[in-house]
């Protein structure tokens, strides 16, 4: 997790961190901790498309994990960090999700600290999350949220819960970093050298929720509004400088392009770019294999990180109905004098106790929509299908299955996802995962990281 000058606010959370434990008090309930620990290999099938990735083959890889909490003085102070090594170096990471004090007033709660707040109920992919960054460096992956310091006062009342958010901090999304990373554009991504529309003198970042529950007919459904002011944490990637090749050019010579190309953006230079389709589509028919290998070369050019002020209005639905639910979670967003709306309507159905045993099959159908031009964040899902099954033996060893598909209806591409998990003792999880991707052409940006296909075998150990 990177963390840069920018994080004036992280000294105030911290220092209300300090102070509430000093008031260190042990209640009944003793302190809570726990730690796992994975090792595993990543097999990648192919060579990697650009210069300097790694060959096919495997890649050793360790996780550790460290969570719990305990009392201090009225309030309880949690924790939850986790951490990844690879054997490439490209995808380390380490993750403060929680580390943070809270207590309660009667109906009101108040939270400050590193905090990860998922409000997403999509099975796919979920769109409504803003507050928090997220690790991008296997983007055909489940985003995983990444902790960042905020504050957070919650009243709960019989007409639903209010909350509001101030964020004190910037972390930046983590990317696979160095040219021997997989999932990865030909070019370098140069996230290092990030540029913001507020600059460095930021702002602290706010956000306002709102939800509740209702029974309706025999079910339940539970919604949720929430509105965000502040600084996007998914960025445009701009092209510009990604390094001095060694001194052939100079640092601020390098500071300087990208500064003027950011203030191009500002200007509304890429305004009439034109679709992302269009774009696309022109990669499909001219852009090969050889010439991405070629791009890849190319020792100065890279893509730089532009986090743009956003206004971003969020609304979540869930109706829940015994085997049934149904889901909805859209997104409208003004950012550099533009606007989109993007949404994830779907649902599962659970049969249970298939072909007469214990175990239960989940199948869930979504349909991921968004109409953002193609100066503002990439996104791979803008119209696309999501077919994912569950199947869980409930057995004692908890062994599952699960798969799931995006299939892309402009451009055919396709991701696949697999994993088999289950208990080999009481301590000790394996689990399989593999990664695919069907693509006819640079049609898609899932063709940037078509030949990053894995088969992931991973060991956990629970203490």
């Amino acid at each position: 997790m990177s963390m840069t000058a920018r994080d004036k606010g992280f000294a105030s959370v911290i220092s209300l961190l300090i102070a509430s434990t000093s008031t260190l008090a042990m209640a009944d309930e003793g302190p809570t901790f726990n730690a796992k620990a994975a090792t595993g290999l990543r097999f990648y099938t192919e060579d990697g498309l650009y210069s300097g990735q790694s060959s096919s083959g495997a890649e050793l890889f360790v996780e550790l994990g460290l969570d719990g909490h305990f009392n201090a003085g009225n309030g309880k102070i949690t924790f939850s960090f986790d951490g990844l090594l690879e054997e490439t170096d490209t995808r380390n990471l380490f993750n403060i999700g929680e580390l943070h004090f809270s207590q309660s007033f009667g109906n009101w709660d108040i939270l400050a600290g590193f905090h990860t707040e998922n409000w997403g109920v999509a099975e796919s992919r979920s769109i409504v999350n803003v507050m928090n960054p997220i690790d991008r460096s296997n983007p055909t992956e489940n985003d995983q949220l990444l902790g960042t310091p905020m504050v957070n006062l919650n009243l709960h009342t019989n007409a639903g819960t209010f909350s509001a958010y101030a964020l004190l901090g910037f972390i930046e999304p983590h990317f696979g970093d160095g040219d021997e990373a997989r999932f990865r554009s030909p070019v370098e991504f140069a996230s290092r050298r990030a540029n913001f529309e507020e600059g460095d003198d930021r702002h602290v970042d706010y956000a306002l929720r709102y939800s509740h529950n209702f029974n309706v007919g025999n079910g339940a459904l539970d919604v949720s509004a929430s509105y965000f002011n502040g600084t996007s944490r998914e960025a445009v990637t701009l092209p510009g400088c990604a390094n001095t090749n060694g001194g052939d050019i100079f640092e601020s010579v390098c500071n300087a392009v990208n500064d003027a190309i950011a203030a191009a953006y500002d200007a509304g230079i890429a305004d009439n770019i034109g679709d992302a389709d269009d774009f696309f589509d022109f990669l499909g028919e001219n852009l090969t294999d050889d010439i991405a290998t070629l791009i890849s070369t190319i020792p100065i050019v890279g893509l730089v990180p532009y986090y743009q002020k956003i206004e971003q209005v969020g609304l979540t639905a869930v109706y829940s109905n015994n085997d049934l639910q149904l889901r909805f979670e859209g997104i409208y967003r003004e950012a550099q004098g533009d606007d989109f709306f993007a949404a994830v309507v779907g649902g599962d159905y659970t049969f249970t106790g298939i072909g007469g045993g214990a175990g239960d099959l989940t199948v869930a159908l979504e349909y991921l929509y968004d109409d953002r031009a193609a100066n503002q964040p990439l996104t791979l899902f803008e119209d696309d299908i999501f077919l994912g099954l569950n199947y869980r033996f409930n057995n004692a060893r908890d062994t599952s299955i699960t798969f799931g598909m995006f299939h892309d209806l402009d451009s055919q591409a396709q991701l696949f996802n697999a994993g088999v998990s289950t208990r080999l003792s009481d301590s000790i999880r394996l689990d399989v995962n593999a990664s695919h991707v069907s693509v006819d052409s640079f049609n898609d940006p899932l063709a940037f990281i078509k030949d990053d296909t894995f088969v992931e075998f991973k060991f956990t150990a629970f203490f």
